[in-house]
């Protein structure tokens, strides 16, 4: 009798671990798309910034949720991000050879904000009487094109973009490929740490979409086999952690 023919390979969904890892060239475009939202969502949101603002000075929020909200942080902020890594260095040592990649996603975000935020002179909120301030007072930019006011760095009126919502954006996509069943906490906590900067009056809306388009470029630069994410693809094996691998299946052929 004739033999079964096995299946197409490129319709096997068979992946190492206990859960399928996300391929991360299906991802490249989403991200792209993500990123031109976020970055058209900057002027939209500049619009309602005062107005976002002024409504977390008014609320009276229960103390656990602000204080939940401070907690969330962590998940931004460089020594967070650091006990972050640390803890699936030691947790997941099968996929201990992400961790760079992890680490540039995350702290390469952080450092790309900030280096736009070099040309760029915004007060934050919390520089702001947001009760008597109207509307077009987040529409007042000034750039520094010639780096003349690098040498007097002042964080007060460096609010634009956020470097801790770039920070947790490449955290959280390193994380979603990294542990996919967690992709839904890791996004949660993404969204707490923005809503934290809110909260504490340190950024509009906008500075916050600003640090997510960053980010989301910054993580498409990462996994691009063309761009950055050529070297990472040289010093990771194959099934690493980012990289989709089958298991062997035998195929017997019928008696």
């Amino acid at each position: 009798m004739e033999s079964i023919p096995p299946p197409d390979p490129g319709r096997l969904r068979i992946f190492t671990g206990s859960s399928p890892r996300i391929d991360r060239g299906r991802l490249l475009m989403p991200l792209l798309l993500a990123t031109i939202m976020s970055a058209a969502l900057v002027p939209v949101s500049t619009l309602f910034d005062v107005s976002i603002s002024r409504w977390f000075l008014q609320q009276n929020l229960p103390g656990d949720f602000v204080k939940s909200i401070e907690l969330a942080e962590f998940y931004s902020h460089g020594i967070g991000v650091l006990f972050i890594i640390l803890l699936a260095f030691r947790m997941a040592p099968q996929r201990r050879w992400c961790l760079p990649r992890l680490a540039t996603l995350a702290f390469g975000a952080g450092a790309v904000a900030e280096l736009v935020k070099a040309f760029v002179l915004r007060s934050r909120p919390s520089n702001l009487n947001l009760e008597i301030a109207s509307y077009d007072a987040a529409w007042r930019w000034t750039f520094d094109w010639s780096l003349e006011h690098v040498a007097a760095f002042s964080s007060g009126v460096r609010s634009f973009p956020s470097g801790h919502a770039a920070i947790a954006t490449g955290l959280s996509i390193g994380l979603c490929l990294m542990f996919p069943r967690g992709r839904l906490i890791f996004l949660l906590f993404l969204a707490l740490a923005m809503l934290q900067r809110l909260a504490c009056f340190a950024h509009f809306t906008s500075d916050l979409m600003g640090g997510l388009a960053l980010g989301l470029i910054w993580t498409y630069i990462c996994l691009s086999p063309h761009l950055l994410g050529a070297l990472f693809d040289k010093i990771e094996p194959e099934g690493a952690g980012f990289e989709r691998k089958r298991k062997p299946v035998q195929y017997k052929s019928a008696a």
